[in-house]
């Protein structure tokens, strides 16, 4: 399959927004396993399992073999919960919208009792007005994170025959890496990995500028006698590339804090590397990392989060890729510093290289479908 890869170009995209008043809901959250009475204390933005270890319930994840005692985590359904003030100061405004910056990664969002929506998809931030479900006085914020390794199983189960290389976790947009991989531990994890806050409202917009910005360097691709040039230009002259690539600083992203972007970013800096590039078995980062490699001109090629497995390509799953890619494009296109993003990591490679075909039983019909469905995926879908 052809390395799928999107070059930046400038744009203004012109907002205008009211001063809104905000409440910020990272703090006095609480956790506990669905079925269970006890409740601890939560770190937000955070992971479960970080929120474990933190109130002494699991030993140190990373020491022994500690990483197969703690499995069971994975298979349970976990439920956070804090309160807010629905006062004077908000309920009058016209909107009041729920700000989740992001939530991993199967989740039943609850206010006041109420179930008012649900996530699949932990690359994308979710918006829904609540005001229809506040009331004066106390209300209680609850999410019900359902297990993500008992969900992909599930829908693996109801494709068969049809068994999708090499793990379940393709059907999950969740940080692969999580499931296990070579360099890592197996730890699938939930939790409120980035931050939440209620944002009221009286009208729309009326002023606020955002600009994308050129990429610092240009890719050259032209046809010669051999085939297609592939290599950078900055200021009109070639670019050789040093550089490395970029896994997730930590396993329990949350605990990846901004002096660790810097000293990882200043070491890249200090090796004379000019581009790293963002893995797609992990995430897309956050954007404070790429401030880094704005600021320090480091180049970045930006894989979607897609990595070593055939993806599906049903209409649901599809239309998740496709908010996810339009989020992530946009919240990005402003780092000068993402010279290309490219479609996945070794998808193509696996599947030609790697004896799937024998290994899953996928022959005739079977392995037409699943090479036609990653090609709708990256080559039609993701491109649009």
């Amino acid at each position: 399959m052809r390395l799928l890869i999107f070059i930046l170009v400038s744009g203004i995209c012109i907002r205008s927004f009211a001063q809104p008043y905000e409440i910020e809901l990272n703090k006095n959250w609480t956790f506990s396993k669905a079925g269970a009475s006890k409740w601890y204390a939560a770190t937000v933005p955070g992971t479960v399992h970080t929120d474990l270890l933190k109130n002494k319930l699991i030993p140190d994840p990373f020491f022994s073999d500690n990483e197969k005692k703690l499995q069971w985590i994975d298979s349970c359904d976990w439920i956070y919960k804090t309160y807010f003030n629905s006062d004077a100061h908000i309920l009058p405004k016209d909107k009041i919208m729920l700000q989740i910056a992001s939530l991993d990664t199967y989740a039943d969002v609850y206010l006041t009792g109420k179930l008012i929506f649900q996530t699949d998809n932990m690359f994308r931030a979710y918006t829904v007005d609540i005001k229809p479900f506040l009331i004066p006085g106390i209300a209680e914020l609850k999410i019900y994170f359902h297990s993500a390794l008992n969900t992909v199983d599930s829908i693996a189960k109801s494709k068969l025959p049809l068994v999708l290389p090499d793990n379940n976790r393709v059907y999950a947009r969740k940080a692969q890496f999580q499931f296990g991989w070579d360099w890592g531990p197996k730890f699938i994890s939930c939790g409120i990995w980035k931050s939440i806050k209620i944002i009221a409202e009286d009208r729309k917009a009326t002023g606020r500028t955002s600009k994308s910005s050129e990429p610092i360097a240009k890719l050259i691709q032209q046809k010669d006698s051999i085939g297609t040039s592939f290599y950078f230009e900055q200021n009109g002259k070639p670019v050789y590339i040093k550089g490395a690539n970029w896994i997730p600083a930590n396993i329990f992203l949350p605990e990846v804090k901004k002096a660790d972007y810097t000293a990882l970013i200043l070491r890249a800096k200090n090796a004379h590397m000019n581009m790293l590039r963002v893995w797609g078995g992990g995430v897309y980062e956050d954007d404070y990392f790429y401030d880094l490699c704005d600021r320090y001109g480091i180049m970045v090629w930006q894989d979607f989060m897609f990595a070593g497995g055939m993806y599906p390509a049903d209409k649901a799953f599809l239309e998740n890729v496709k908010e996810e890619v339009k989020y992530q494009v946009e919240r990005l296109k402003k780092h000068p510093c993402i010279v290309l993003w490219c479609g996945n990591n070794e998808t193509d490679e696996a599947w030609h290289n790697w004896g799937w075909q024998d290994q899953f039983n996928l022959h005739g019909v079977d392995s037409a479908k699943v090479w036609e469905d990653l090609k709708t995926l990256f080559e039609d879908s993701l491109k649009a």
